[in-house]
């Protein structure tokens, strides 16, 4: 009998222990479900609803910053663009006195003779217009001693010396000079764009040698000859307008051998009144 009871409790005691177990997990996974530690497959799912709504949020928010500062780049990229096309005559104006380097400068009569020129090749398309395109037309001329005939010149620049800022033509004489360009100053900018058939004043005209010709029977189709008629209704050659550029690169030539040679070479009556006041002191 003894042995049997022993039996019959150690039964009882794994009964007990092991329902106390039980009891033990229940409790506890009682407590965690309270805690909100624990997490069923619906919450699950929609935390990665919402992490994915705000990732898509983030990523349009970022690639909205990034097309407005590109929005703002091209922008800026677009000011200096137009800065840079920007036309040196829109920022020039008319003043009463000369430029200090206005030399050589043509006196009253070659003005006349420089105005008549100018209208007779804006009929014959034989001049430049403007401080870009003549500063384009000098550069395609070849340097001086590269190529060049001595008593040829591929072009004759005339230059407004009544002009502010200074600075947008004082690279023409020494341009000029480099690629053996004969120059000539004038008094006018305004009187130089009339003669040019402008609209508006010009600073800087390079008049060539020769027009643009024609296409082959362009002028026989339109029943034109080869003389043009000029501002005064008077008919002019391409001939005639080439005798009288000859003649007026001469004069250019002579003026700058007489106002300018004097100064380089320090012979100028100026220079010599100076160094002797110098002297004496």
């Amino acid at each position: 009998m003894g042995s049997s009871e022993k039996i019959v409790d150690k039964v009882k005691k794994d009964k007990k222990s092991s329902k106390d177990k039980s009891e033990k997990k229940e409790k506890k996974s009682e407590k965690l479900s309270e805690g909100g530690i624990t997490k069923d497959k619906k919450d699950k799912k929609k935390d990665r609803k919402a992490q994915d709504k705000l990732a898509r949020a983030l990523d349009a928010h970022l690639q909205a910053d990034a097309a407005a500062s590109s929005e703002v780049v091209k922008e800026e990229e677009e000011k200096v663009q137009a800065k840079d096309k920007k036309d040196p005559e829109d920022i020039i104006k008319a003043t009463e006195e000369l430029v200090p380097f206005a030399l050589p400068l043509a006196d009253d009569k070659a003005h006349k003779k420089i105005y008549k020129l100018i209208k007779k090749g804006a009929k014959l398309k034989a001049i430049h217009r403007g401080v870009k395109e003549c500063e384009k037309a000098i550069k395609k001329c070849p340097l001086k001693g590269a190529g060049s005939k001595p008593n040829s010149a591929p072009g004759l620049v005339i230059i407004a010396g009544d002009i502010s800022p200074m600075d947008v033509i004082m690279h023409f004489p020494i341009l000029c000079e480099e690629h053996n360009v004969p120059y000539l100053f004038i008094k006018s900018r305004a009187e130089l764009g009339v003669a040019a058939c402008t609209k508006r004043a010009t600073s800087v005209v390079m008049l060539k040698p020769e027009g643009k010709k024609p296409a082959a029977g362009a002028a026989a189709a339109k029943g034109e000859d080869a003389e043009m008629e000029d501002g005064d209704n008077k008919k002019v050659s391409p001939e005639e307008y080439l005798e009288a550029y000859k003649e007026l690169s001469k004069l250019s030539a002579k003026q700058w051998s007489v106002q300018v040679e004097p100064w380089i070479q320090g012979k100028h009556p100026l220079q010599i009144e100076a160094n002797l006041r110098n002297a004496r002191q």
